[in-house]
């Protein structure tokens, strides 16, 4: 399924009463696999992966310097960790361009 598909089920699911939009914030990182958290997310949306780590539905990374937060599947920790080393490269990466041309000027 790709993810616009998956929204849409999920949209579907929804508006049909079948699950809380708590539960669909859960269930598309599940469906994703993972999800970084790059920027702020609404409380609501927190608070509501934060219960879904307690009851070891998703997993959880912290912030670690400019390795971004992640949610997951647990079955897929692996890429979640890829895709957080991979999002810290580009950023050092990033930092590295600019201090780049910085010095050439």
């Amino acid at each position: 399924m790709d993810k616009q598909n998956i929204i849409d089920h999920i949209k579907d699911l929804l508006e049909r009463g079948e699950i809380s939009s708590e539960e669909a914030n859960v269930e598309l990182v599940l469906a994703e696999r993972y999800r970084l958290i790059t920027s702020r997310i609404p409380r609501e949306v927190r608070k509501a992966l934060n219960n879904a780590v307690k009851q070891k539905k998703l997993g959880h990374l912290k912030k670690d310097h400019l390795k971004p937060e992640v949610y997951y599947h647990p079955n897929f920790k692996y890429l979640a960790i890829d895709a957080r080393n991979k999002h810290e490269r580009e950023s050092l990466k990033a930092l590295e361009q600019m201090f780049v041309i910085r010095k050439d000027n």
